[in-house]
Parts: structure tokens; C-alpha cells; sequence
């Protein structure tokens, strides 16, 4: 299982529901050939440039496949962008820290209610500015709707916060969304970025 990427006072705390086994192999977050999760920071400025660029993901999942990247390499390699992200006052969560999965519409991949209850807790410990959740839309409703009777299915802020943070929902970024599905995911990533940058401005980032 993969370390959060987690430290207190985060400007931004991503959160999935459940690591991948690609990524969990390779040893770092987001690194299925179909997850959009770094491409969409980028459009959305939350990065200056993509923190892993596809050649770079390519690479990795190669090197890894084939056992010709040493553990050295690879390790120097991912430490070289956590601390990107943490110069950015980025981190990454999950909600499901109990297994890996193909996928998050295993059936093993849904988070629990204490899955839930320790990630509430996490956040209030490390008292992140924003939480926002990359996990599908029906999900992210079903596992809060109790919690939260105000969450919605509307991407970008939600009408509630978790401790001190705001909520925001973007959907999934392994989802293979096209049109205005598409079109509204990245609008949700674009707001967010402006917030965040609004964040880093007060907080002198």
C-alpha cells in the first residue's frame, strides 16, 4: 500500500477511493495508462506542468514490467516528485487504505464507513485548506449522504466542509468521459485551480 502524501496545513488534499494496482506496483499514485489525474492538474494550473508526463508514466510501467529499472533509480526518481508536490502544498489521500484494485468499480475498491470516519479524521489532524475528492460522482454522494445531507452531484465545491476544509468533488479522472461530460470535469479542475491560487496567494505560497 502506498504512503499517503500528507502533511499538515496542505493547501490541497486529493483524495481517491482506492489504490490501483498498477500504481501500488510501480509505487507511486495515478499511474494507469487511463487515469488523467496529472494531465488535469496541469490544465487546471494546479501545476505548473505535468508532475509525471505520459513518457515518464511509460517508462516506469516499462521498467517496471520488464525488471530493468532499479529500486535506487525508481525510488530517487518518485522521492524527486513528492517533493514537487509538496513545494505546491499538494498532497494525496485515499479513502480505502485496507487493499489494492483493479479498479475502483471492484467490488473490494468501495470504501466503508470507517474507511470514511479515518479519512475525516486525517484531515482534521492535518487541516488541509481543501479536500477534493477524484472518485466517481455516485460514490463520492453515497458515502457522505448521511454525514452531509447538502452534498450533491454538482462538480466543484460542495455546501459543506470537513473540519476547516472545503469540500470539493471532481469526479474520477479514470473515467473515460467525452463531450460536455468531459468539457465539465476540466471546468470543475479550471475553478479549482483559480482557488488554489487564490490559497497560495493568501497563505504567501
Amino acid at each position: 500500500m502506498l504512503n499517503e502524501i500528507l502533511q499538515s496545513e496542505m493547501t490541497v488534499v486529493f483524495v481517491g477511493a482506492v489504490v490501483d494496482e498498477v500504481s501500488d506496483g510501480i509505487g507511486f499514485y495515478y499511474l494507469h495508462p487511463r487515469n488523467r489525474f496529472w494531465e488535469l492538474l496541469e490544465i487546471g494550473g494546479i501545476t505548473p506542468q505535468r508532475i509525471i508526463t505520459s513518457a515518464e508514466r511509460k517508462a516506469l510501467a516499462e521498467g517496471h514490467a520488464k525488471g530493468n529499472v532499479s529500486d535506487p533509480v525508481r525510488v530517487m526518481f518518485l522521492q524527486k516528485k513528492t517533493s514537487q508536490l509538496l513545494r505546491l502544498g499538494i498532497g494525496i489521500a485515499v479513502l480505502n487504505r485496507r487493499t489494492v484494485a483493479s479498479n475502483e468499480k471492484d467490488k473490494d475498491a468501495r470504501p466503508n464507513d470507517s474507511d470514511v470516519r479515518e479519512l475525516i479524521e486525517r484531515a482534521a489532524e492535518a487541516n488541509p485548506k481543501v479536500l477534493a475528492f477524484v472518485t466517481r460522482v455516485d460514490l463520492f454522494v453515497d458515502i457522505f449522504k448521511t454525514r452531509f445531507p447538502g452534498v450533491t452531484a454538482t462538480l466543484g465545491m460542495q455546501p459543506f466542509r470537513i473540519g476547516d476544509a472545503e469540500v470539493w468533488l471532481l469526479g474520477s479522472p479514470a473515467e473515460m468521459l467525452r463531450g460536455e461530460a468531459l468539457t465539465k470535469q476540466e471546468d470543475a479542475f479550471f475553478a479549482l485551480g483559480e482557488r488554489i491560487s487564490t490559497l497560495r496567494k493568501e497563505s504567501g505560497r
